[in-house]
């Protein structure tokens, strides 16, 4: 019988046993915690920014200095070998970040309506631990960023996450909300993809990831659809509760639509590259017009995010 089943049945020990039980608890106790900080997030970010990440070094056009391998043709074996240390460097980010935001005063508040699982409304974790969370987070993934060539990336993601949170970025306004949003997203794209491929970005780098920037700036207020009921409690400025929803669904139907034809363009895409942005899109815009509640809400967030996830495999479905 195992130490978890002895504690699941009331069993008590006493002396190293006791020890060794408590310690693999508590591991385990906070490995959960600090997946539930980032949990929402996997959808959000890590899935959308590994496959942009992934698709830009694969791309036959020159995005970073270590872009190439010899020939004409990515180091596909280079890349396969780097995906741990992206993924590891885009989660540590994430959880500085989402650490950050979740443990304000006025996050709580929202997260007792809309999110009460994680781990400061559930009661796993009390500010001040989240506190001391977030400093060992920071500093172990500057250490990361060092080793993996993403440490100028998450410097400045850091700075978009102190303006956002701690000087109240994320209330002075929707379009500065959004800039801050579209900034860090922007870091994350530059960070996973410098730690993909081990080199620096190059101008056409750069200029893909400022397009993604305006795609995400232009639009996602997609999230903000299924959260008004929690947003309107905590007073925070959307652009449904300050436009009002028709304007808000309608704008991002344009947005949409006007970004789902111009970023394929912009790639020569391929006939699957065009089909996946222009469904997916048309898709969520047609239910976002349609407002049939906060359940069908949630699935135009979820396809906001699948929308941009194809439209960071263009530069891979290039003609």
């Amino acid at each position: 019988m195992d130490n978890y089943t002895l504690l699941e049945k009331g069993v008590t020990t006493s002396g190293p046993i006791a020890i060794e039980i408590a310690d693999s608890r508590s591991l385990l106790y906070d490995l959960k915690t600090l997946f539930l900080f980032t949990k929402s997030d996997f959808k959000t970010v890590i899935a959308p920014q590994s496959i942009f990440a992934i698709t830009a070094a694969l791309s036959t056009t020159k995005l970073t200095t270590a872009h190439l391998g010899e020939g004409e043709f990515p180091d596909v074996w280079n890349i396969a070998s780097r995906v741990p240390l992206m993924l590891a460097w885009i989660w540590m980010n994430l959880l500085v970040e989402d650490i950050a935001n979740q443990r304000l005063e006025g996050s709580i508040v929202e997260d007792t309506i809309n999110k009460p699982w994680r781990p400061l409304p559930s009661g796993r974790i009390s500010p001040e631990q989240a506190r001391d969370w977030l400093l060992v987070a920071i500093v172990a993934t500057m250490g990361l960023g060092i080793l993996s060539g993403g440490y100028t990336a998450s410097i400045t993601l850091m700075v978009f996450v102190w303006m956002y949170n701690d000087l109240d970025g994320s209330n002075s306004g929707i379009w500065i909300r959004n800039a801050l949003n579209a900034g860090g997203l922007m870091c994350f794209s530059w960070g996973a993809l410098a730690t993909l491929s081990g080199g620096k970005l190059l101008p056409e780098g750069f200029a893909w990831i400022l397009m993604t920037g305006a795609i995400i700036m232009t639009t996602v207020h997609a999230q903000d659809l299924p959260d008004i009921e929690g947003d309107m409690a905590r007073g925070r400025h959307t652009v449904p509760l300050l436009y009002g929803e028709a304007a808000a669904r309608i704008s991002l139907a344009v947005m949409v639509c006007f970004w789902s034809v111009a970023c394929p363009f912009f790639w020569d895409a391929s006939p699957w590259g065009w089909a996946a942005s222009t469904s997916i899109g048309g898709a969520m815009s047609v239910l976002a017009l349609k407002n049939m509640g906060q359940w069908w809400d949630e699935v135009v967030w979820k396809l906001w995010c699948l929308w941009v996830a194809a439209l960071y495999l263009l530069p891979a479905l290039k003609k």
